[in-house]
This record gives structure tokens, C-alpha cells and sequence, in this order.
């Protein structure tokens, strides 16, 4: 994904997080050669609700056993494709497995199904969108999980589906400062013309716990202009590094030669969640990552990654397993 024309919300969330890391994972595009079982089951759990939602949009009617069902077979479906190859002992991964999301369904739709019916319409079902800063700049690319309008007020509402190991004290405080939650809700406000909430619910995945929560967002409209402002502080920010970066390509062609591009942002970025930075031995091996642009280190392979194109490749490999 060429970064002077898009860049999403993973990807300036890992800039602010550390330029470095940002270099190491979007640029020189090195990732761990094994999957995350949290990736691919969060993936499949989205397609489940993405495909009772895109039935629920033209026929309202579906009871919870359908859309479990429905919801269930979705998620086997993409499975196969993204998650057996690599975990066919489901007693290994428990409860991230298709037999624990089996139950997730059930207790999803028994517990929102109904109500979300009585008080809200699906509007739309991963709806992409693109915020165009100025002509210099990259958009600000996203996707709404879901758009609905309350019926009796026709507000706006824009939700987005997590899933977590735990609810903590700070969850609620960390959506409120995402950038993910701002970004969306400016999105809608360019879009849709309204000042919408945005509501981040979290299924608990645990061994012996089910449980959903509710995490909604709302923004004043100084707060958006405010995202808005600082949006664009940290695109011309991430568009001069990359300028300094063609130059260092030319220039630091020695293993310790220093970049003056994507600097590190050492102290909490490296071991944040309990654990070391993916690229922290990467960090402390060399200063100049910039060997690696070809042929990556011993552990990581070069995969590029793009949203939009994953997306695609994604229904495209579901409607061949059909």
C-alpha cells in the first residue's frame, strides 16, 4: 500500500506507536511467518455477523436459530480457508475455535437480535469509506462492520465488533480516546450529515465465560474538527519520513548507518501488552533496517499488507470454496 495515497487506522496507530515499528511492518512489510489464532478467528467471527447482517438488511424476519445458524456456517466457511490449514486440533486453540464461536453466535443473537430490532434499521453492512484530507496528502481509509438508524430519531449509528480476552477498567477509556472511534464518527458526519454515535461491542471470548459489552462513543463537533487537525499533523509527518526514507535508500548502505528516517520511540512501545515489541530484537541486532528491504531476517517473511486488496482476496477465495 503506497502510504503518500492511503493509510488506515492499524497503520497510524503502529506510526504513533513507534515510527520504527511502522517501518518495519508497512514498509519493509516483515511479518511473522504463522498466523494469529486473534486475527483469523476476529476475522471469521466479523464474516459470521457481516452475513446474518446482509440478511437481516433485505428481510428483517430471521429468528436466532437461523441467524446462528446462518452466523455459524459463514464462519466454518471462511475456516477452511484461513484457519484449518494451519489449527486442525480445535482442543489447542480453545476457545478462539469454531466450536466456542458456535456458542458466541447463540449468545449473541439471543441477547441482541430482538432488541436491536425493536430500536434499530441496518443501513449498511461493510461499508467502506475514504476521508480526502488535501491534495498532497494520503485519505484516511476505513469500514464501517455495521451502519443502522434508529428508528425513532433516524440518528445514526455506526458499530464496530471486537472481540477480547477481558473487559478491563481502562477498555472503555481506551475507545473513547481511538482514533479508530474518532475517525469513524468523523466519517460519518462527512457522509451521512450527522453527528452519529459510535458503539464498540466487544464479545468476551474466555473458557468458562461468555459475555458481550457495549461501548458507546459520542463526539462533539470540535472533537471531530480536532481529529481532523491532527489527522493532518501526522500525515505531513509520515509523508516527510517517507521522503527522508527514498533518501536513506540511497545513502545507509552499512548495516550500523543510522537512518534519519522512522526513528525508535524506546520505553513503553517495546514491551507494551505484557510483552516485547514483535521487532524488538530486530531493533537491538542493527541500526539499519534497510538490509532487509529484499530479503528479510531469519523468522520473518515479506508479506504486504493492504485492506482493500485483502478484503477482496478474501471474498474472492470464499466464493471459489463454496
Amino acid at each position: 500500500m503506497d502510504y503518500r495515497e492511503k493509510i488506515d487506522y492499524s497503520s497510524l496507530s503502529t506510526y504513533l506507536e513507534c515510527p520504527r515499528k511502522f517501518l518495519y511492518q508497512y514498509i519493509l512489510h516483515l511479518r511473522n511467518p504463522n498466523p494469529s489464532i486473534h486475527l483469523v478467528f476476529g476475522s471469521c467471527w466479523h464474516y459470521g455477523l457481516e452475513v446474518v447482517y446482509l440478511q437481516e438488511q433485505a428481510d428483517p424476519t430471521m429468528d436466532i436459530a437461523t441467524a446462528t445458524k446462518t452466523a455459524v456456517d459463514a464462519f466454518n466457511l471462511l475456516w477452511s480457508i484461513e484457519g484449518t490449514p494451519y489449527w486442525p486440533n480445535e482442543d489447542s486453540i480453545f476457545p478462539k475455535s469454531p466450536g466456542h464461536a458456535a456458542n458466541l453466535y447463540h449468545a449473541y443473537f439471543k441477547k441482541y437480535l430482538k432488541n436491536d430490532r425493536r430500536t434499530t434499521k441496518v443501513f449498511a453492512v461493510e461499508s467502506p469509506f475514504a476521508i480526502h484530507i488535501s491534495e498532497n496528502l494520503p485519505n484516511y481509509i476505513g469500514r464501517f462492520d455495521l451502519l443502522r438508524t434508529i428508528i425513532k430519531t433516524g440518528m445514526l449509528e455506526i458499530m464496530d465488533h471486537k472481540t477480547a480476552g477481558a473487559i478491563y477498567k481502562i477498555t472503555g477509556a481506551g475507545f473513547q480516546m481511538s482514533y479508530q472511534g474518532t475517525g469513524y464518527l468523523t466519517a460519518g458526519r462527512i457522509f451521512y450529515d450527522s453527528i452519529p454515535a459510535m458503539i464498540f461491542r466487544v464479545a468476551v471470548c474466555q473458557k468458562s465465560k461468555i459475555d458481550f459489552q457495549d461501548f458507546t462513543i459520542n463526539k462533539r463537533v470540535q472533537a471531530i474538527n480536532q481529529f481532523l487537525h491532527e489527522l493532518k499533523y501526522y500525515m505531513i509527518e509520515i509523508v516527510e519520513q517517507l521522503s527522508r526514507l527514498d533518501q536513506d535508500k540511497l545513502s545507509c548502505l552499512d548495516r550500523n548507518d543510522l537512518l534519519c528516517s522512522f526513528h525508535r520511540r524506546p520505553g513503553y512501545a517495546c514491551t507494551t501488552f505484557n510483552g516485547n515489541c514483535s521487532f524488538f530484537d530486530l531493533c537491538k541486532l542493527r541500526n539499519n533496517p534497510l538490509l532487509w528491504l529484499e530479503k528479510p531476517p531469519q523468522g520473518y517473511v515479506i508479506f504486504e499488507w493492504d485492506p482493500e486488496t485483502h478484503e477482496a482476496e478474501m471474498k474472492k477465495n470464499i466464493n471459489e470454496a463454496k
